[in-house]
Parts: structure tokens; C-alpha cells; sequence
């Protein structure tokens, strides 16, 4: 089969393309005087040097313009030009380079404020549907995907998202693309061509993300919530749609029309919101937004206000007196409490909602979270108002209290009731909270102050949904800052929260006093019952007791005093762009860059403790793992009030030893690495905490075994890897690890020991060696033996293809994860380069042939991998084996693989050097904060690589590439070098009552503290399959033993194979 190149596009000569601007621009022109209002333009932070433009048009639509001009200056190498100003933002980088990185890409986004809760009943999900078939072509642009199509072309993305009460568009592209992208865009917007040969795939697409979504716990919670609206109120409808509700229950003419109908109706100027955000000016960006959007139609219907219904009256009376006993699908046992307030984002300057979150959600020592956690009866309290437009919107705002519980915590539910009330009780009598309000006030305002910068696709969709809500003067400040202490509003918040009127959800596998759930939602099929409220919580709520415990908030000791920015003060001299080695011995290394760039008082320190104990043994690695959650757990209440004052931390294991993390306002953090260095040292065990550890762990893992994404992966490194542990041999090590075993590793961990430090952004010189040599001194250790090996290798696969097939876990997973991983040899920098050329060559037609047209999976990929030294192409498909069986999924992603070379062949020269443009103008793009610049310093270190210069070189080698280079590179590499290891989780044959969702897989990416709570309280895991298998899990491998390209022996088929010498540092070719 033939597979066509996306980029055979018409092209207009540049004289008629001139001269047609030309003409728009004469015809803007005439109506600008009459049709633009501007407005004041945005309170924004000391260093913040982009220049805004509020405007809105005569037809109703609103606008934001931003002009970020500084960052070719602020990108600047010339060291002769650095300039002395009084906006450290503004000033020129200090040093040369190879290459001028010149910014970030173009961004646009356009709210349309319409959602579901506008969309008829008898069509629910049909604004969803509508946000995706307006992709489908328009009048003057018919060709479907001709949008994302010339967006990915020109080095950018694109997407969109429905909500209940707004419609969110987003792209970015390059700069010199934006003009004709928004038209293309626009186009979309205001003539679709919403074609019906269109709508079964996008049903299908509906359809696919449904099935996504549908094992979501949050979801489900909204959708059991929705069905206890009040009648005649809008969030009662199924906003996601699927095919049942969209096209089972109606004719598709009738669809049709519906669909024609609501974008009449909606899609209109009056409802259109655009930011844009690129280094052009203002006026040239006022001009484009003018010539595209001017002429977007309105109409004259007046559409009813919501605000008319009133939030009290907007759940039946059932949402207050029954409690609700829900079954989850995830791993997961907790309490929520949901009180409905009046809309609150019209409160902006104040916040009392979300003053009140912070104390009821604070972890730190005297807070409800901590004396439960002490208790080891729960994971997390979150409280708040959550940011979904189902939470948050202009009828209503749903304040939610949600305590993750453990088993313990679920058997003492009643004293965790207890606990949660006195606390809700002490805050609400409480009658001084002004301080803790300006602490919160004054902590917000250095957050935006010296605020990291967004992506631009980020910061205009930010923005473009702030508009709806805010004055357009505090469109960027009213997200963030707390203005004004109201002691009335703050009243009105307590007198919701201190009624007897909310909502009580349990959620847990067993149910509460063996209650059965006998009841089932419509739409996503949740199990649940409801119980009237036991009479012993409504005397708790009135009469919980004092809890000595309990205490308000002490003032913060970590917030931020002393800004001052030590290369300023040192008088701006000039700064390699690579760090800056400071120290090495056999003991350790140092790496150092002073920020010249981003001009804030932020700091990154990280270290690598390197041991190879924890490569001796499943075991031993486990230990490391265990090790570091109990680390966490014991200052966790200690640095809380860190993380309130913005500064963060992390303690996890790496591939070869621990690694510590700390970054946020430079001041304090010295600090935060003082307290976690002293507890690694002198850390009390807890037998209960180990038990609860060791549970929590082997739970992730299981998590991970049943996911087929994660199970993939697993098994390819098992056979890539010359030393690797597998999760199941993770899971087994578990269970025989004692508290004995952890002392024994906390005291010993570090007798051989390397370690590896970068600190970068704003630090004095003293400040950082200090740091180093406390660290250093906190062990006596002695250098790692040199017999020890360290290094990570990457087996040989043999020529030809070879097929690793198992099953899944799960019996009700039909889910089926095959990966083709195509191993290339030792890397090179040309190698990449030309490997990057494929991928952003063939990309966009894997997608659309194997996606769109083929329809095998909705889930899809192909990157380059570059592991110890060694790269491969990695090419991925996740399909439903009900559907597809994996054979012939693997075929065809064999058959696009082999046609890579024709669809580069068939593009003309231009087309290539258009192409090879594009794709060095992103690798040109800028760091967008410190915070990108630090990992990817961080990575060159990691991997001893040392290679800082990386993207200079492969900018420099793409420039001598040629479209004949990549195709004799793929030619020679089917010739003679193809080495081809396809992995496939296959899944079961027979439809499941529902598709699980795929886990994140953290277990493969070795999460720090947080990471494991989050995971696992978001995770799919069964309790049944878990009893059933937690003691014996066994992958079973599929194929025949008779054919030597399966592989039903890991250990066996990597015995008689090479390795490839792993490379310290790359070099180019």
C-alpha cells in the first residue's frame, strides 16, 4: 500500500498572497475607527516585561493582545551588548553561543462561552461533539484536519476542550505561521462545514474518549452528583456524550440538524473570546485579530441567564440527607464532604473560599491532616472549590473536603468524623484570622511577584478564560492575588460552612456497615446506594469535643525575605551558557551556572547519591524505595509550611541511588536541605508506617502489572537491559523486607558512595559550597570500588524481527499494547538529527493513516529513544484486541514503517527544506523558565554524558542533512542493519463490561512520597483480582516455542547475546 505525504498542498505565489493583504488590510482599515473599544490594560508583576492590549469589537467579541518583543533581548549572546537596567528581565544574556535561541512559538486561544449546560437534553454531549467537528473542514478550507495538518507542519500543536459553560480552542505555531493559522482557524469557527460523512468518526472519537474516561473516579463522583440536580437546572446533563446519547437514541439527520442548530446559536461573536500572544507588536497583532475576526457573525437572540436560578434550590433535598455510599473502580477509600456556595469567582479580591481551603487543607503540624496521618488513618485532606466548571460556575460552587482514608482510617470513620468537625468547628468560631489572612496575602504576592513563566499556549488559555470572569484590569492579578481582608465575606463562607447542609459521600470497595449498592448511575454505570444520615454525625457535627491537637496555623518561618539577585549585585559578568564544574574527586562532583536569564530569586539543587548497593538486588532497591517514603513521611509535617511559601522538594530513587531535590526562592532552601540531610542520618523507624509502606508500594506495583502500557514497558527493558529489575520481581521483594533491613540500609547506604550536585539560578558563591560541604560531611563515606560497575547496558538485538507477546492480568482488560522498538546502534549526533527529520517528517501521516483512516487505536505514538548510548525508533499503538486483533495491528504498523522511505522520497526539495526549517527553528526555541534550563543541565550530568552543548550540534548538523541523507540512512538500515523487537501486551478476545483505564505507571518512574499517594489513590485496581493474585502473579508469554523469532524465555534469549559498550560521552560523527 501507498501512503500519501500530508504536504501536497496548493500554494499561492507570493505577489497575489502580497497582494491580497494588502486588500484585507484596506478593508479592516475603514471599519477600525467605529468597531474597537480598548480598555485598560492588566495590572501585571515588576518583571513582567510583555506589553498587553485589551480591546473588545463593536459585534461583542473581547480580546487580549500580547506583545512579548523582550524576549530576542533577553535571548541575546552578544556579550558586548549587555545592557544595565533597572528590569533585570530586560537584560541582555551575558554570553556567546553557537546559536541564537530566539524565543517561543506563537500562541492562540479562543474561548467560546457556551458549554453543556446550554446543549437540549435530548442531545447531551452536543457541545462536545460540535468542539470536535468543527476540525472537520470549513468553507473556505474543506479538507479535513487542513488545520492540524498545517499547524504540525510549521513546528506546533493544537486542541480544544468542552466544559460546562465555555468552550476552550487552543494552538501554537510558529511565529511567522500565526497570521495564517488563526485564518484557517477562524474560518472553522465562523462557516464549518460540519459534513455528515464527518460525524461517524467523530462519534467514534466521542466514543473513544468516553471510554477513557470512564473508569475515572472524579467523573463519576460529578456525573452520581448531577443526577441529584434540581429540576429544570442545567448540570444534570451528560456532558461528555457518547454513542448512546448522541446517536443510538436519534437518526442521524436529525443529529445533523440539532448540531447545525446549536452552532447557529452559539458560535457567535458576542461569545468569542481570543488572546494572542507572539514577539510581533501590538499593531501587528491588532491588525491580524482585525482582519480574521471583525467579520465573525453575530445574532440577535437573547439567550436566558443562569443567573436567575438560584444556587440554594440547585441539588434536591436527597443531596443533603442521605449519605451516599459509592462503589470506586480505583484504589481508593475516602470521605468527602460538599457544601453548595453561591458562585465565588466573582469574589476574586477576596477569597474567603480560598482562605478557608488553605487553613481546612493544611498539613502541617497542629492541622486535622496531620493528626490523622499520625494516626495512620489517612493519606491527604484536599479542601476547596475544585476547578472544574462543574465545581465552579455562575450558578453555583461546590466546596468540597476530601480525606483520603487507609483501612485503619476507614474502620475509625467515626473518630475521623469526629476530628473533621472539631476542626471545621474551631475554624468557624475561630475569631481572629486576619494575620493568617495577610501571611497567605503576603505569600501570594511574592508567588506573583516573581512569577516563573508560562508557555505561551499555557498563559493564553490562562488568560482568554480569566476575560470571561475579571475586569479586564485584573485579568492576570485576580486568579492570584488575595487583595482585601473582608470580614464580612469571610462570614458569609462560615455561616455556609458551619450549617448542618451537605453532602456526605463514602467511597470504598467494601461497603459502610455492609450496606449493598444497590443502585446504578446511568451513564458511566457506578455502583452506589444512599442511607439516611446517621443521627450520631449530626450530634458530632454539634458536639464534637475539643481536640487538644488542633491548633491554627503558626506563622510561617519559611517565607521569603531577602530577594536580591547575586549576579546583578556581582555587576553582571559574563556567563557560559554550560554549568560550571567547581569540584571533582573520587567522592563526588559539583556543578554550578549563576541565572543570567530569567532575573529571579529562585534556586535549583540537586543531588545524586550514588550507591551501588541498591543495584545488588531487587531487594536492595526496594530498601532504597521504602527508605525514602519513610524519609518523607517524618518531615512531611515540618516542611509543609516550605511548600506554602514556594519552595518545593523531593526525595526519591533513581536507577543508581537517591535523589534529593529542592528549588523555589534561593533563601530558605539551604534550609530545607539542612532538615532532609539531618533525618537521612538520624531517621526513627516506625514498624506501623513500614506496614502501611509496604502495602501502599505493593499495591502501585500490582497497579502497574495490570496496565498493559506499563507491562510493555517492563518487559522491553527486561530484555534491553543488561541489569534490570522487573516490577514483578520488585513486587515479590517486598513482602520479606523488615524493619531490621531498613536500619541495616539507612546505615550503610552510603559506605561506598558518589555523589553528583548541580545548583543552578540564584546563589552566592559561598552560599553553594557550603551546602556541598555539609552535604559531603554528613557521611563518612568512601569512594565506590572500581571493580564495582555502575553502568547501565543495552543489549544487541540480532538482525531480523523478534516478538515478545504476553498476556494481560486483568481478564476484563481487552486493551492491547504492542510496541515496535527499532534498534538503530551506538548514537550519534548525526544519527539523532536524522532520526528527529523522520519523526517530524512522518508523524502527522502515522496518525491519520493509522488513526483516522485505519481506525486501530485512538492512543497512538512514534519518537526517537535514546538509552545509555544506544538509539532506536520506537513505534506504539494501544488498541482494543476485541476489535483488532494484534497480528494485524503489528502488520500494519510494520507495513507504515516500511513506507517511511517513499513518503520522504515523494517530498519535493522545497518541501524538505521547509520542513528541516521548521523543525530547527523549534530546536531553536528558549527555555521557557529555569526550571526547563536545570533538567536539561541536569540530564548531561545524570547520564555523565557532559554533552551541554547538545542542541548547538545537532542544530548545526541538521543545517548539512538533506532529504537523499534521510533516505539512504533508512535504505541502509533495512539492508543491513534491521533489528526489530516488537513487544505486545495482548488483551482479552471478549468484550469486558467496560475498558480500564491505563495507569500512569509511577511505579516505572520511581515516584518520590507524593507521587505514590497520588498514584495510588488515582490507580485502577480491583480488590478481588488483587486478592486473587497478589501472592502469585506470573506473566504468561504467548507464541511457539518452535520458532526462534518469539521469545517465551527472557533470561534464555539474552544469554548468548553482546551488549553494546556503554559511552561516558557522545561524540559526533
Amino acid at each position: 500500500m501507498c501512503f500519501n505525504a500530508r504536504f501536497v498542498l496548493r500554494r499561492m505565489s507570493k505577489l497575489v498572497q502580497k497582494w491580497l493583504n494588502v486588500q484585507s488590510r484596506a478593508e479592516v482599515s475603514s471599519f477600525v475607527d467605529d468597531s474597537i473599544t480598548y480598555h485598560e490594560p492588566p495590572d501585571k508583576s515588576e518583571g513582567d516585561k510583555k506589553v498587553y492590549r485589551a480591546l473588545s469589537l463593536s459585534t461583542g467579541l473581547r480580546a487580549m493582545l500580547i506583545s512579548d518583543n523582550s524576549i530576542e533581548e533577553t535571548n541575546s549572546y552578544k556579550k558586548d551588548s549587555i545592557q544595565h537596567q533597572a528590569f533585570p528581565s530586560s537584560t541582555k544574556r551575558s554570553d556567546s553561543s553557537l546559536e541564537h535561541f530566539h524565543g517561543k512559538l506563537a500562541a492562540c486561544a479562543v474561548v467560546v462561552t457556551v458549554g453543556s449546560f446550554s446543549e437540549p437534553r435530548q442531545y447531551q454531549g452536543l457541545a462536545h461533539f460540535l468542539e470536535h467537528m468543527v476540525f472537520m473542514g470549513s468553507a473556505k478550507f474543506p479538507v479535513e484536519n487542513t488545520f492540524d495538518a498545517y499547524v504540525t507542519k510549521n513546528g506546533g500543536y493544537c486542541n480544544a476542550y468542552t466544559e460546562c459553560e465555555e468552550t476552550t480552542f487552543f494552538f501554537e505555531v510558529e511565529e511567522a505561521h500565526l497570521d495564517k493559522s488563526l485564518e484557517i482557524f477562524i474560518n472553522l469557527i465562523k462557516a464549518p462545514l460540519l459534513h455528515p460523512d464527518s460525524m461517524a468518526r467523530e462519534l467514534s472519537a466521542i466514543e473513544s474518549e468516553f471510554e477513557q474516561t470512564y473508569l475515572r473516579d472524579d467523573i463519576r463522583r460529578d456525573q452520581i452528583l448531577a443526577s441529584f440536580a434540581g429540576d429544570g437546572y442545567p448540570h444534570e446533563t451528560f456532558m461528555w456524550g457518547n454513542l448512546q446519547s448522541l446517536r443510538q437514541e436519534f437518526v442521524e439527520k436529525t443529529l445533523h440538524e440539532a448540531l447545525h442548530d446549536f452552532w447557529r446559536k452559539y458560535y457567535v461573536s458576542s461569545r468569542i473570546i481570543v488572546c494572542l500572544q507572539s514577539k510581533l507588536s501590538l499593531n501587528s497583532l491588532e491588525e491580524i485579530l482585525l482582519r480574521h475576526c471583525l467579520n465573525i457573525p453575530n445574532n440577535d437572540e437573547i439567550n436566558l441567564s443562569k443567573n436567575i436560578l438560584n444556587y440554594d434550590e440547585s441539588f434536591r433535598d436527597e443531596f443533603y440527607r442521605e449519605v451516599f455510599l459509592v462503589q470506586p473502580v480505583e484504589d481508593v477509600c475516602k470521605l468527602e464532604l460538599t457544601w453548595v456556595l453561591p458562585p465565588m469567582k466573582f469574589q476574586y479580591r477576596t477569597k474567603p473560599d480560598g482562605f478557608i481551603s488553605h487553613l481546612i487543607g493544611y498539613e502541617g503540624k497542629g492541622s486535622l491532616c496531620a493528626y490523622l496521618r499520625r494516626r495512620l488513618w489517612c493519606m491527604s485532606v484536599t479542601a476547596g472549590i475544585g476547578g472544574s466548571s462543574f465545581e465552579s460556575n455562575s450558578i453555583y460552587s461546590l466546596f468540597n473536603i476530601c480525606i483520603y482514608l487507609t483501612d485503619d482510617g476507614f474502620e475509625h470513620i467515626d473518630d475521623v468524623m469526629c476530628a473533621t468537625f472539631a476542626w471545621m468547628k474551631l475554624l468557624n468560631e475561630s475569631s481572629d484570622l486576619k494575620s493568617s489572612y495577610k501571611e497567605l496575602q503576603q505569600i501570594t504576592a511574592n508567588n506573583f511577584r516573581f512569577q516563573v513563566e508560562l508557555p505561551f499556549i499555557d498563559n493564553v488559555q490562562n488568560i482568554a478564560e480569566n476575560i470571561r470572569y475579571f475586569p479586564y484590569k485584573d485579568v492576570l492579578t485576580g486568579s492570584h492575588l488575595y487583595f482585601e481582608y473582608d470580614e464580612a465575606a469571610l462570614q458569609l463562607i462560615k455561616q455556609h460552612l458551619s450549617a448542618f447542609k451537605f453532602n456526605i459521600m463514602i467511597s470504598s470497595h467494601i461497603p459502610y456497615k455492609d450496606f449493598k449498592y444497590d443502585k446504578e448511575e446511568r451513564w458511566f454505570g457506578t455502583k452506589f446506594t444512599t442511607i439516611p444520615m446517621p443521627s450520631k454525625w449530626f450530634a458530632l457535627w454539634h458536639e464534637p469535643g475539643i481536640i487538644k491537637d488542633l491548633i491554627i496555623p503558626q506563622p510561617n518561618p519559611f517565607i521569603t525575605t531577602d530577594f536580591t539577585l547575586h549576579w546583578q549585585q556581582a555587576g553582571r559578568p559574563p556567563i557560559p551558557r554550560r554549568p560550571k564544574l567547581l569540584l571533582r574527586n573520587d567522592l563526588c562532583e559539583m556543578w554550578f551556572r549563576q541565572d543570567d536569564t530569567f532575573q529571579l530569586p529562585d534556586g535549583y539543587i540537586k543531588i545524586y547519591f550514588i550507591t551501588p548497593l541498591i543495584q545488588q538486588s531487587a531487594k536492595n532497591y526496594m530498601l532504597g524505595v521504602l527508605f525514602t517514603y519513610l524519609v518523607e513521611f517524618s518531615i512531611i509535617e515540618q516542611l509543609y509550611p516550605a511548600l506554602l511559601a514556594g519552595l518545593t522538594y523531593s526525595l526519591y530513587m533513581g536507577n543508581k541511588g537517591l535523589i534529593l531535590n529542592a528549588n523555589g526562592y534561593n533563601q530558605k532552601l539551604p534550609l530545607i536541605v539542612e532538615i532532609i540531610m539531618n533525618v537521612l542520618g538520624s531517621l526513627e523507624l516506625d514498624p506501623a508506617q513500614l506496614i502501611s509502606f509496604k502495602e501502599l508500594k505493593k499495591r502501585q506495583l500490582f497497579n502497574a502489572l495490570i496496565s498493559g502500557t506499563a507491562l510493555n514497558l517492563d518487559l522491553r527493558l527486561s530484555i534491553l537491559e543488561k541489569q534490570h529489575f522487573s516490577l514483578v520481581q520488585k513486587y515479590d521483594a517486598i513482602d520479606d523486607i523488615t524493619l531490621d533491613d531498613i536500619e541495616l540500609f539507612k546505615n550503610s547506604f552510603y559506605k561506598q558512595m558518589y555523589i553528583q550536585a548541580l545548583f543552578q539560578g540564584n546563589f552566592a558563591d559561598e552560599e553553594r559550597h557550603r551546602i556541598m560541604h555539609n552535604v559531603i560531611d554528613s557521611f563518612n563515606s568512601q569512594k565506590i570500588d572500581a571493580s564495582t560497575s555502575l553502568d547501565k547496558r543495552v543489549l544487541q538485538l540480532p538482525l531480523g524481527s523478534y516478538f515478545l507477546r504476553a498476556k494481560v492480568l486483568n481478564d476484563n482488560d481487552s486493551n492491547t499494547i504492542i510496541t515496535n522498538y527499532y534498534q538503530i546502534g551506538p548514537s550519534s549526533l548525526r544519527t539523532e538529527c536524522l532520526m528527529d527529520l523522520v519523526e517530524f517528517i512522518v508523524e502527522e501521516p502515522y496518525f491519520n493513516q493509522l488513526r483516522t483512516v485505519e481506525q486501530l487505536g485512538y492512543s497512538l505514538g512514534l519518537y526517537q529513544r535514546v538509552g545509555y548510548g544506544v538509539i532506536a525508533y520506537v513505534m506504539t499503538i494501544n488498541t482494543q484486541e476485541t476489535k483488532h486483533k494484534s497480528e494485524i495491528v503489528e502488520s500494519r504498523i510494520e507495513a507504515f514503517r516500511a513506507s517511511i522511505p517513499e513518503i520522504i522520497s515523494q517530498l519535493s526539495d522545497e518541501e524538505f527544506y521547509e520542513l528541516r526549517e521548521t523543525l530547527i527553528s523549534t530546536k531553536k526555541l528558549s527555555d521557557v523558565n529555569l526550571d526547563d534550563e536545570a533538567s536539561r543541565n541536569w540530564d548531561e550530568i545524570v547520564t555523565m554524558e557532559y554533552f551541554f552543548n547538545h542542541v548547538e550540534m545537532q542544530i548545526q548538523t541538521l543545517r548539512g542533512l538533506t532529504k537523499q541523507h534521510v533516505v539512504n540512512f533508512l535504505k541502509e538500515y533495512e539492508k543491513t542493519n534491521f533489528r526489530k523487537l516488537s513487544v505486545q501486551v495482548v488483551g482479552k478476545s471478549k468484550e469486558p463490561l467496560r475498558l480500564p483505564t491505563q495507569s500512569s505507571s509511577e511505579a516505572l518512574r520511581h515516584g518520590d512520597l507524593s507521587g505514590l499517594l497520588n498514584e495510588v489513590q488515582r490507580n485502577v485496581s480491583d480488590d478481588q483480582l488483587f486478592e486473587k493474585m497478589g501472592n502469585k502473579i506470573k506473566i504468561d508469554l504467548i507464541g511457539r516455542h518452535d520458532d526462534p523469532t518469539n521469545i517465551m524465555n527472557i533470561s534464555s534469549f539474552k544469554s548468548k547475546l553482546p551488549f553494546y559498550p556503554w559511552k561516558p560521552k557522545m561524540k559526533s560523527e
